[in-house]
């Protein structure tokens, strides 16, 4: 999932301005980072050793047979996802206050793409270099489709599975501007979550003829982010009785949703998970997020955090397909746990590389770059005019 800054701005508790503020920047969630190391590190044992139906083709075996105490617990380590997109509400919110829609826009493509480009590139080679002989790559057609990450609405096959969320995102980001073009305050931005969600609901009617509807109110996924919202909300002005009810209609849409969505998973596809374990497990993580937002985890300020949280994005567009490639030429020689571990280490090391060699560097020549572009602008007007 994206990486994005969790620094804060300060704001007296329970202030409700209809405008935007300036402030002087808080310091940083560190406990989000922490959060946000757990989900994806839940999405990676899940990939590696939690699902059946893609990893079997990757030991050779059901890797419920290769590791049959972890299977049960890393089998949800899927939904570490929906903990993604619980704090991706809090802190595209967060991050998108008192900036202009340019800004946003320009924050969000630097974020994104520089180290979506380069693993994208690392997917294709790893596709063609050492494929798992069960599935067809994508074609050099699909596989270029994947570098506008809009691979979904084209009908294209993702280089990478789960690159599916980063759609999920951009759809989030598009749909945020229409908010933030007006500019972001209380009234403005919970209207704006109430509808969203009304939207997510009227998308699931068997009549409906909106069909574009499913493609930004998306079932489950929009809860999630709504949910993040009204509690960023909550975090910058202090809870009150709309953001109350705001939260609790996240939660109980959410929850018709996923026990849905997880039946289906638990039946359609072999995994057996029940579904009510998964909304625990998912209300677990609202808690976890609104303990963020009342300000209960403030002491947590390990910098260490802030460093691990750097490499949450690389780490997510690396894992699956090189760490099932690793997988697939590791295990006869090294065995299943030793294959595990070095498997996970190495997708470590290459977050780590990408995002110090790759991510970084491309960030600021891309940044300097657009200043330069945006100066020269500026002086063209104003010659103009």
């Amino acid at each position: 999932m994206s990486q994005t800054d969790v620094q804060v701005p300060t704001s007296p508790a329970g202030a409700v301005p209809a405008t935007r503020q300036a402030r002087a920047p808080g310091p940083r969630l560190h406990a989000l980072d922490a959060l946000r190391v757990a989900a994806a590190l839940a999405v990676l044992a899940f990939h590696f050793t939690g699902v059946d139906a893609a990893t079997k083709a990757n030991w050779g075996v059901n890797p419920e047979e290769l590791f049959p105490w972890l299977f049960p617990v890393t089998s949800y380590g899927s939904y570490g996802v929906q903990l993604f997109f619980l704090i991706s509400g809090f802190v595209i919110c967060l991050s998108a206050w008192d900036r202009t829609p340019g800004q946003f826009v320009r924050a969000r493509f630097l974020r994104l793409f520089p180290a979506y480009w380069f693993s994208a590139a690392v997917a294709f080679v790893v596709w063609r270099a050492l494929p798992d002989g069960s599935r067809t790559g994508p074609s050099i057609s699909e596989s270029l489709t994947n570098l506008t990450m809009l691979q979904v609405p084209l009908s294209a096959q993702h280089l990478v599975g789960a690159y599916w969320t980063l759609w999920a995102e951009l759809t989030f980001y598009l749909i945020f501007l229409l908010v933030i073009w007006k500019g972001l305050d209380y009234r403005r931005v919970s209207v704006f979550c109430w509808l969203w969600l009304l939207a997510s609901v009227l998308i699931q009617q068997k009549d409906n003829q909106v069909p574009i509807l499913g493609i930004f109110a998306q079932p489950l996924n929009t809860a999630l982010f709504v949910g993040g919202v009204a509690m960023y909300l909550m975090y910058r002005f202090g809870p009150d009785l709309k953001l109350w009810g705001l939260l609790a209609a996240s939660w109980l849409v959410m929850q018709s949703d996923l026990v849905e969505h997880a039946d289906g998973l638990r039946h359609d596809r072999g995994m057996d998970r029940h579904p009510y374990v998964a909304l625990a497990l998912v209300t677990v993580f609202y808690l976890l997020v609104l303990a963020v937002a009342l300000h209960k985890l403030d002491r947590i300020r390990w910098t260490g955090f802030a460093t691990l949280g750097a490499l949450v994005y690389p780490l997510y567009l690396l894992h699956e397909e090189l760490g099932w490639a690793l997988i697939r030429n590791l295990y006869g020689p090294l065995g299943a746990w030793p294959t595990l571990l070095v498997a996970t280490a190495v997708i470590v090391l290459a977050a780590w590389l990408l995002h110090r060699l790759v991510e970084k560097p491309s960030q600021r020549w891309l940044r300097a770059r657009l200043d330069e572009e945006s100066r020269r602008a500026t002086q063209r007007e104003r010659t103009a005019a």
